[in-house]
């Protein structure tokens, strides 16, 4: 990320120590604008004093008019607000600009000399002390070599400037320190009042940091929540919710477990990694469902959410635990009565419905065929007339249970209502004559199967013993559809098999129709 060259406009919201330093230097941008304003006035009271002189020596109108364009160039930079190249553009360019008017005004005897080391205060306050150290020995090294260069005449013929230069120079170097002083005695009190306030403010975060612990605590143990704290495996807290939850008989009996012994194996791998990617900082789902092993082994679906936090001065894991078993067992329920049949807990209509459409589906990319049968019992109602309506449901769970084992696990037996079940067959094969010869093999297998003698055990009467079993002869009637995909929608292929049930019924019962009225 770019780094902002305005060192004034730094973030507020930072921690109260580094707010006050802000404000510390905040002061610089002042200094700065007084530096500036020297460079730029100074060259001109310069110029005034050598007037009577610019004739016979122009030279020295370089130095003034090189100070001052680098002033008008840090006004510039200060205005579009690049502090930083400002100011170091002004430390830099000046330090360069009073070493070259020097060479050209008496050397060492020159009224700029005066100006090294107000330069070098101000390098260290605006930049650093690194920075100041360094224009020290840069000054010291140019002393030198001006000191030499003056002994060995091999300086250009120098102009002796008048009193009235020294004057100037001398008054600016005398503002400047001043103003120098004043911000350097602001930022001390200001330092100081800053470490009284730290002082107040450590003692008063110290207190409130031991309620806010006591508060966290208090919260933690009356939590409805279960809580646990682990470090390298190892559970080293535990509230009451989390006792009860695990189902141990004391916080000891919790303690004395590794977290390996509370996940269920299929899961272990899963939640050690997650573990490891939370110590890590790494971004993960803030929750997650999981199983869990309560003491005894009994097994626990659970919400689980993890932190990484400060536990006794060492890294450790926060875990959040939601049991969720009555949950998912109420989801359960919910499903089992929406989707299935509650005699038979086989699909209803609606479950049906769905998968046919999912077939439908499957179909269109596959192109392949599917069979949908629709069957319908053929004395089904004698039987509960005459043995009441205990024995119909029996002969409709052994009629299920006979269905299931006639075709594959990836079928679909539905009951679609009173004694009527219809069966789902996907993917027969991308030929519809191969696919019709084992839709009606299925469908034959099954009249087969569903025309076997039924036992069925009779209610005993209240206070006797067992009852007695009847034995219930029963045919079935199949209308059996071939579809593909793009033929028809899913209400018309249900009446389509429908309608050859019916005909099957009316050709005498007890046999397969295929329906084959399919239109354009």
């Amino acid at each position: 990320m770019k780094k902002n060259n305005d060192i004034v406009s730094e973030r507020s919201s930072a921690a109260p120590d580094t707010f006050d330093l802000l404000k510390a230097r905040q002061t610089l941008l002042p200094l700065l604008r007084y530096i500036v304003a020297a460079l730029l006035l100074g060259p001109i009271f310069t110029l005034l004093a050598l007037r009577p002189v610019l004739t016979s020596s122009p030279v020295n109108v370089l130095g003034p008019a090189a100070i001052f364009l680098l002033g008008l160039t840090a006004w510039y930079l200060i205005s579009v607000r690049r502090i930083n190249a400002a100011i170091k553009l002004v430390m830099v360019g000046f330090w360069i600009a009073v070493t070259g008017i020097a060479i050209f005004t008496s050397a060492l005897q020159s009224p700029v000399m005066v100006v090294y080391p107000v330069m070098i205060l101000l390098t260290g306050w605006l930049v650093s002390v690194r920075s100041a150290k360094l224009m020290t020995g840069l000054t010291v090294a140019a002393s030198l070599v001006l000191w030499l260069a003056e002994k060995k005449q091999w300086l250009p013929t120098q102009f002796a400037p008048s009193t009235a230069v020294y004057a100037v120079h001398q008054i600016i170097i005398v503002l400047l320190s001043a103003a120098l002083i004043v911000y350097v005695v602001r930022i001390f009190k200001l330092r100081l009042k800053q470490l009284h306030e730290t002082r107040n403010s450590l003692k008063t975060q110290a207190l409130a940091l031991r309620q806010s612990e006591d508060r966290y605590r208090t919260l933690i143990e009356w939590s409805p929540g279960a809580i646990l704290v682990h470090r390298l495996g190892k559970i080293i807290y535990a509230n009451p919710a989390a006792i009860k939850l695990f189902g141990a008989s004391d916080a000891g009996a919790l303690l004395a477990k590794k977290t390996s012994d509370l996940i269920h194996p299929d899961e272990l791998a899963a939640q050690t990694a997650r573990m490891a990617s939370i110590i890590q900082q790494e971004a993960i789902a803030p929750a997650t469902e999981s199983r869990f092993l309560k003491l005894d082994g009994t097994v626990i679906t659970v919400q689980v959410q993890g932190t990484a936090i400060d536990y006794d001065g060492e890294p450790a894991i926060h875990v959040a635990i939601h049991d969720l078993t009555e949950r998912k067992k109420l989801e359960n329920d919910i499903r089992q009565l929406a989707f299935y049949d509650d005699l038979t807990l086989l699909p209803n209509r609606r479950l049906l419905e769905d998968r046919l459409r999912q077939v439908i589906s499957t179909s269109q990319r596959r192109c392949d065929y599917s069979a949908l049968m629709f069957l319908d019992l053929d004395n089904f109602k004698p039987l509960n007339d005459s043995h009441g309506h205990a024995l119909g449901d029996a002969l409709l769970v052994e009629v299920a249970i006979r269905l299931k084992q006639c075709v594959r696990g990836m079928d679909t037996v539905a009951r679609f209502g009173g004694d009527e079940f219809v069966v789902l067959i996907p993917e027969l094969g991308k030929a519809q004559p191969e696919a019709t010869g084992q839709a009606l093999g299925i469908a034959e297998k099954i009249r087969k199967e569903l025309s076997r003698p039924y036992a069925l055990a009779r209610q005993p009467a209240a206070g006797a013993g067992a009852g007695a079993s009847i034995t219930h002869h029963c045919t079935v009637s199949i209308g059996v559809l071939v579809f593909s995909a793009e033929q028809a929608p899913t209400d018309v292929l249900l009446k389509w098999a429908d309608a050859a049930m019916y005909q099957a019924k009316d050709e005498g019962r007890n046999r397969v129709h295929l329906f084959q009225e399919m239109p354009a």
